[in-house]
C-alpha cells in the first residue's frame, strides 16, 4: 500500500449526526484502500463528536472547531491532511466505492491535470432513491471563463478531487465566516485561473436532497454569489468579458440580494443594494429605481408585478 498515493477525504459537518455516518461509510468503502477520512465538526450541538468517536475510533481523524461555516471547516481539514490528493465530501453526500480509484486513474493518465470532478446522482432523503438529475456539464480548456459566466457553481464540491499542491497555491477557501454559500464557486474560480480541470461523465457521487440543506438558504446564497463576483474582480475577468458585461453581472447580483432582503423585511438594506446596482450599471437604472421606490411604499408581495413592469421598461 505504501506505493499507492494517499487520498485525504475531507468531510465538514454541522448538526448532521444522522447523515454524516453514511458519508463516512462511503469513504471507508472505497476500492482504493489508501485513504484517510478527516471529519471536521463545525460546532455541532447534536453530540456529533461523541457519537462518531464511539462508532469509528481510530478509523477516522476527527477534529472540532467553533461554528465558522463549511469553507473554514474544509480549510481545517486541508491543514490536517497528509494526502497527496484531497477529495471533498459534504456530510449529506456519499461516494460510490470506485470514486477515488477512477479519479486517481485520470490523474495518472493526465499529469498536467490538477482538479478532477465527476457527475453525480440526486437521491431522496433516504440516500438511496434516485431523483431526476441535470445533465453533466464538462468545461472546455477555459473553465475559468465558463465558470465565471454562470450564476453559481456548476461543479459539485463532493464530486471534486484536487492535488494538494494546487490547493496550497490558491490558499484554500475564503476565510470569511459569513461566506457560507457559494464559497465553492469562489474556490473553483481561483483554482481554474491557475490549474487545469478534467470532468468525468460518470455518476460517482450520491447527492442527497433534504429539507435542511444549507444551499436552500436563498438570502445567504445571494450574498455568497455577490461576494464571489466581487472577489472575481481580482481574478483576471478581463480575459472573459468586457467591463460593461462584468459590471452588469455584479449589478444583477446586488439586485438579487436586494430582492431577498426585501422579502425578509430588511427594506433599508434592500434599498442600499438596489442603489449599488444602479450605480454600477446605469443602463438598467430605470427599472431598478422602480424597485427602490416600491421598497418604501409596498410589501415584498408586490415584487412579481414590479418585475413585470421593469421588463416592459427594459424593452423600450
Amino acid at each position: 500500500m505504501s506505493h499507492e498515493p494517499l487520498v485525504s477525504i475531507i468531510i465538514p459537518t454541522y448538526n448532521r449526526r444522522r447523515l454524516v455516518r453514511d458519508a463516512i461509510e462511503s469513504g471507508l468503502a472505497q476500492t482504493h484502500r489508501h485513504c484517510e477520512i478527516i471529519v471536521v465538526d463545525d460546532g455541532s450541538s447534536d453530540d456529533t463528536i461523541t457519537c462518531l468517536r464511539r462508532k469509528y475510533g481510530p478509523r477516522i481523524r476527527l477534529f472540532s472547531q467553533d461554528n465558522q461555516g463549511p469553507g473554514i471547516a474544509r480549510n481545517r481539514g486541508i491543514a490536517e491532511a497528509r494526502g497527496e490528493f484531497i477529495h471533498f465530501l459534504d456530510a449529506d453526500d456519499q461516494l460510490l466505492p470506485e470514486n477515488v480509484a477512477i479519479c486517481l486513474e485520470v490523474f495518472h493518465r493526465h499529469p498536467q491535470i490538477s482538479v478532477v470532478y465527476s457527475h453525480y446522482q440526486f437521491v431522496a432523503t433516504d440516500g438511496v432513491t434516485p431523483l431526476d438529475t441535470p445533465p453533466f456539464e464538462r468545461f472546455s480548456e477555459n473553465p475559468f471563463c465558463e465558470l465565471l459566466a454562470k450564476t453559481g457553481c456548476h461543479i459539485l464540491i463532493s464530486s471534486s478531487m484536487v492535488r494538494a499542491g494546487a490547493l496550497q497555491s490558491v490558499g484554500g477557501f475564503e476565510p470569511d465566516t459569513r461566506f457560507r454559500s457559494a464559497e465553492d464557486w469562489d474556490f473553483f474560480l481561483r483554482l481554474a485561473r491557475r490549474h487545469k480541470f478534467y470532468g468525468i461523465d460518470q455518476r460517482l457521487v450520491l447527492r442527497r436532497m433534504h429539507d435542511e440543506m444549507l444551499s436552500d438558504d436563498k438570502l445567504r446564497g445571494a450574498w455568497g454569489r455577490l461576494k464571489t463576483v466581487q472577489n472575481a474582480r481580482d481574478y483576471g475577468w478581463e480575459d472573459c468579458m468586457s467591463a460593461d458585461e462584468f459590471d452588469r453581472k455584479e449589478a444583477s447580483r446586488h439586485h438579487m440580494l436586494a430582492l431577498y432582503l426585501w422579502q425578509q423585511g430588511e427594506r433599508r438594506r434592500a434599498r442600499r443594494h438596489f442603489q449599488q446596482a444602479m450605480t454600477i450599471y446605469p443602463p438598467e437604472a430605470r427599472p431598478r429605481r422602480l424597485f427602490w421606490l416600491y421598497t418604501w411604499l409596498l410589501p415584498a408581495s408586490s415584487m412579481v408585478w414590479t418585475s413585470r413592469i421593469a421588463r416592459v421598461i427594459l424593452r423600450r
